[in-house]
């Protein structure tokens, strides 16, 4: 059987910065709730309000971003531009870069990918989240955000991607400003959850198992009384943006929320490993509002 394992589990917690990257990055970032140790970063090319709330940020000229971020570490090891040492100088000490944006723009998708040369070469562990542009914006803008994917994968551990065109299937009576808080709100979840879960020690074997595969995919749901736990597992797996077959799933992260976190945590993972037998799970409790009689689970799945 696949192993299984628990992430948070020692007291010292992992030096996490979450940094959002662009527009859309910053406005996903507002959403982010990320207790000490943990750091939130705007990186982006004016000061702009979904900037407001987050005291430490980042200004880059986004002319240069592509040609920086597109230089191989192993090739160019040093960080020589004023974007790169920037970037550096408020990653330094963190053991965990979580990365939030946009693909498709000049700024947020070419900034993704510099912050993953920049977290690598100082050893850090990377996951990005990324939005991916609405078919309709046409064929231009989707051909760019696919060179950016490409290089954001060679940059960073894994990436999470969240396409647009999906936004629709859970917002389609919303205005499309709404729908995009939305979206956000759902995108910051993970990224504030593993930021408060993981341990220092759980770092090295979480960054292998994200480089393990190509594409990861994020699913959540929620369940009440006596079938909650096989509500919320279901739910996760039909999300929008969770679009492998439940087989193909070969590593998991599991992260849960519920009034009886013991019991449920273990129904939860019985009901993940039923769909997805063959996937390595690596899981964590987190903290649960008092008032909230559900069970939740978020699933980031790697296919």
């Amino acid at each position: 059987m696949p192993d299984i394992w628990q992430l948070g589990t020692e007291d010292e917690r992992a030096r996490v910065a979450i940094i959002g990257c662009g527009g859309a990055g910053c406005n996903i970032l507002r959403h982010v709730t990320s207790p000490p140790p943990a750091i939130r970063i705007a990186l982006n090319d004016a000061v702009h309000p979904s900037m407001a709330d987050i005291p430490s940020r980042v200004l880059v000229p986004a002319g240069s971003l592509q040609a920086y971020a597109s230089m191989d570490e192993k090739a160019v090891q040093t960080m020589e531009t004023d974007e790169e040492k920037k970037i550096s100088a408020v990653l330094l000490d963190r053991d965990v870069i979580l990365i939030l944006g946009g693909l498709g723009g000049e700024l947020g998708g070419w900034g993704m990918g510099l912050v993953g040369r920049v977290a690598r070469i100082l050893g850090d562990a990377t996951l990005a989240l990324a939005t991916v542009p609405f078919t309709m914006e046409g064929p231009i803008r989707r051909q760019l955000a696919e060179a950016q994917l490409q290089l954001l994968q060679k940059r960073v551990d894994g990436v999470v991607t969240f396409s647009n065109d999906r936004l629709l299937q859970v917002a389609r009576d919303l205005p499309l400003t709404k729908a995009f808080a939305a979206l956000g709100a759902i995108m910051a979840r993970p990224a504030s959850s593993l930021s408060d879960v993981l341990g220092r020690s759980d770092v090295a074997r979480l960054r292998r198992m994200l480089g393990r595969v190509r594409e990861w995919r994020f699913g959540m749901g929620a369940g009440r009384e006596k079938h909650r736990c096989f509500v919320a597992v279901e739910e996760a797996y039909a999300s929008p943006w969770f679009t492998s077959l439940p087989e193909e799933v070969r590593y998991a992260v599991v992260l849960v929320s519920s009034p009886d976190a013991g019991a449920d945590a273990t129904e939860i993972l019985r009901q993940i490993r039923l769909r997805s037998p063959q996937a390595e799970l690596a899981w964590a409790i987190l903290s649960h509002p008092p008032d909230d009689d559900r069970a939740v689970v978020q699933v980031l799945g790697g296919v």
